[in-house]
């Protein structure tokens, strides 16, 4: 009997699966006039997750000057932190139990600021990385407005010879 791993198994399977109904989902294909109000409301709809997804990205581009000054302040800090530090622990080497308590109290702080500084520098990191993400899924959201610009314009020039049609009948009295 052939043991199989079941879970990857079915992850794949389960994968597969969610991608074939969204691709399916996605591919959403307007046709005729009477699809056209469809079309407008995914249109409509689509617009709005663009300008949605526009206000985020506005906003973590924002953020990212923050995240910049606060990564070279708390690095300028930390350095700062640490030459206190070490002055002050070579003074506890020489010095009485209160020396020694200040250096302890400087060695902290310097730890605390070069975590700060770790930290800020990987908040920065993870809103480039955001930036990245927002901008991918813009671009995909303008590319479906494009496809559905195209639908359009195939069901508007479907349209065109009934339309002249009318017009023509109108303009001629018999």
């Amino acid at each position: 009997m052939i043991h199989v791993n079941t879970i990857p198994v079915l992850a794949c399977v389960l994968t597969c699966t969610a991608f074939l109904f969204n691709s399916s989902a996605e591919a959403q294909q307007y046709k005729t006039a009477s699809d056209t109000t469809k079309l407008n409301k995914e249109y409509g709809q689509i617009t709005l997750d663009i300008a949605k997804l526009n206000t985020k990205l506005i906003a973590e581009k924002n953020k990212t000057v923050d995240y910049q000054s606060k990564s070279s302040s708390t690095a300028s800090e930390a350095v700062t932190s640490e030459q206190k530090s070490k002055d002050q622990a070579q003074t506890a080497t020489d010095g009485s139990t209160t020396d020694t308590e200040k250096a302890v109290k400087d060695a902290k702080k310097a730890n605390r600021d070069a975590n700060d500084a770790k930290d800020a520098v990987k908040d920065e990191k993870d809103n480039q990385k955001k930036i990245g993400e927002l901008t991918t899924q813009i671009d995909r959201k303008q590319k479906e407005l494009a496809d559905l610009d195209s639908q359009r314009a195939v069901i508007m020039g479907s349209l065109n010879p009934v339309i002249h049609a009318i017009t023509d009948s109108v303009n001629h009295n018999p």
